[in-house]
C-alpha cells in the first residue's frame, strides 16, 4: 500500500531533506504533522531540524507549487504561439512547400522574438521546481516497499527518464531551430522520447506503488495519468503522420494539422506531470538556512 500520497492514507512524519547545499537546506514534510511544533528539546530538535526555527524557514505548499509550475508552463506555452501567430505569422508557418498554413509548429514559434522571450521565461521559472521533483519523486516512490525485486530499478529508471526528459527540455529552448536545426531537431527528439518514457515508466511505478488494492484516490489518479498518456500517444501518432505527409508529400494544411496535434502533445505532458506532482499536495516543502536550523 502507497503511505506516501495523502494524510489519510498514514503519510509519514518525518521531514526528508531534498536538497543541502552550501546555504540553504530544503525538507518536505506532511502538511497535517506539525511535527516542529511538538519539538522541545535538543535532542529532538538534532531529530528534526526544522524545529528549532519554524518562524524563519520558508514553507511552500506541494499544492501550490504544482499549481504555480503547469500553469505557468501552459500559459506560456500558449502565449508564445499566439504572440508567434500576432507578430510573425508568415515566417512562422512558411515551409519548404510553400503550400497553405496557418498553425506554427512549436519550434517555429519558439525560435522567433517575442514569443521565444515568453518561452524561455516559462521554462526558466519552473526549471528548479521540475529539477526537484524528480528528485522528490524518485525518493517518495523508492522508500515504498513492494514484493517485486525490479521495483528498485523501475523507480531508478523512471527518475533517470525525468531527468533525461527535464534536460532536454532546457536544450531544445537554449539552442533554437533557426540557430542549429539539427541539434535542435535532435534535443526535440530526446525530450519525446524520454517523456514517453517516463509517462509509460511512472505508470507502472504508481500501480506497482499502490499495491493489489489502492484507495479511491489512488485509482482516480492513476486513470487521469492513463487517460493523459493516451491522449498524448494518441496525438503524437497523427503528429507524426501528418509530418511525414507534410515533408514527402506536401499536400495543403498537413504541417497545420501536424501542428495541432503537437500542441496537444505538449500541453497534456505539462498536464502528466502536473497529476504526479499533485499526488503529493498535502506535503509542505520547508525551506531554511543552516544557520536558522540550529538549536540556541
Amino acid at each position: 500500500m502507497l503511505l506516501l500520497l495523502r494524510p489519510k492514507y498514514r503519510i509519514a512524519c518525518t521531514p526528508v531533506k531534498l536538497v543541502s547545499g552550501w546555504n540553504t537546506l530544503t525538507y518536505a514534510v506532511p502538511l497535517h504533522c506539525n511535527a516542529h511544533k511538538k519539538m522541545k528539546t535538543t535532542n529532538d530538535v538534532n531529530k528534526n531540524p526544522l524545529a528549532s526555527s519554524p518562524s524563519k524557514a520558508m514553507y511552500v505548499k506541494v499544492s501550490a507549487a504544482t499549481i504555480f509550475t503547469t500553469s505557468t508552463m501552459a500559459v506560456g506555452f500558449l502565449l508564445c504561439i499566439g504572440l508567434a501567430l500576432l507578430f510573425n505569422f508568415r515566417s512562422s508557418i512558411a515551409t519548404h512547400c510553400r503550400v497553405p498554413n496557418f498553425l506554427p509548429s512549436i519550434s517555429a514559434a519558439i525560435a522567433l522574438p517575442p514569443s521565444c522571450y515568453f518561452w524561455r521565461l516559462s521554462v526558466m521559472l519552473t526549471t528548479v521546481q521540475r529539477l526537484l521533483a524528480v528528485k522528490y519523486h524518485h525518493m517518495q516512490y523508492a522508500g515504498v516497499r513492494t514484493s517485486r525485486a525490479w521495483y528498485p530499478m523501475l523507480c531508478n529508471a523512471c527518475a533517470m527518464a525525468e531527468l533525461l526528459e527535464n534536460l532536454s527540455l532546457i536544450a531544445l529552448t537554449c539552442v533554437s531551430s533557426t540557430e542549429n536545426t539539427d541539434l535542435h531537431e535532435n534535443f526535440f527528439i530526446s525530450f519525446q522520447v524520454c517523456a514517453t518514457v517516463f509517462m509509460i515508466l511512472m505508470c507502472l511505478v504508481y500501480r506497482t506503488a499502490t499495491g493489489p488494492h489502492p484507495s479511491a484516490w489512488e485509482r482516480k489518479s492513476l486513470r487521469a495519468k492513463y487517460i493523459c498518456f493516451a491522449v498524448n500517444i494518441i496525438c503524437f501518432l497523427i503528429a507524426a503522420a501528418c509530418y511525414m505527409v507534410h515533408r514527402y508529400r506536401c499536400k495543403p494544411y498537413a504541417y497545420t494539422v501536424f501542428s495541432f496535434f503537437e500542441y496537444i502533445v505538449v500541453l497534456t505532458n505539462i498536464l502528466y506531470h502536473g497529476f504526479v506532482t499533485y499526488d503529493f499536495a498535502d506535503v509542505v516543502i520547508a525551506i531554511s538556512l543552516p544557520s536558522q536550523l540550529k538549536s540556541d
